[in-house]
């Protein structure tokens, strides 16, 4: 499934900032959800740690594609400049191979 790619983002905020963190990265994945490549996301609080928001996307391309076209998009450049500003530590991103997937099938 080299033309997929599925990764977790950990996005640490800055107690104070957290509002607008969270304000800030529904702005970019409701603008990323009209991307061609775009298969889905859900944005998580985690528990334990409530300042954190914990992102699970897949995307129909591959890493490298999804590294050099789609985090460069012009509608990602303030959120990705404001990012040291708003989060406590650096954001994380694991990769992950896809080895299968299980969509839903709606009957009608």
């Amino acid at each position: 499934m080299s033309d997929h790619v599925a990764f977790i983002v950990y996005l640490p905020s800055r107690p104070e900032r957290f509002a607008e963190t969270k304000e800030r990265l529904l702005h970019v994945v409701h603008q990323m959800s009209a991307e061609p490549d775009f298969v889905n996301t859900w944005v998580h609080q985690l528990q334990g740690e409530p300042n954190t928001l914990v992102l699970y996307e897949t995307w129909n391309c591959s890493k490298e594609d999804f590294i050099t076209r789609h985090l460069s998009k012009p509608y990602r450049q303030e959120y990705e400049r404001l990012l040291p500003e708003l989060l406590a530590s650096e954001r994380r991103i694991e990769f992950l191979d896809v080895i299968e997937s299980y969509p839903v099938r709606r009957q009608g």
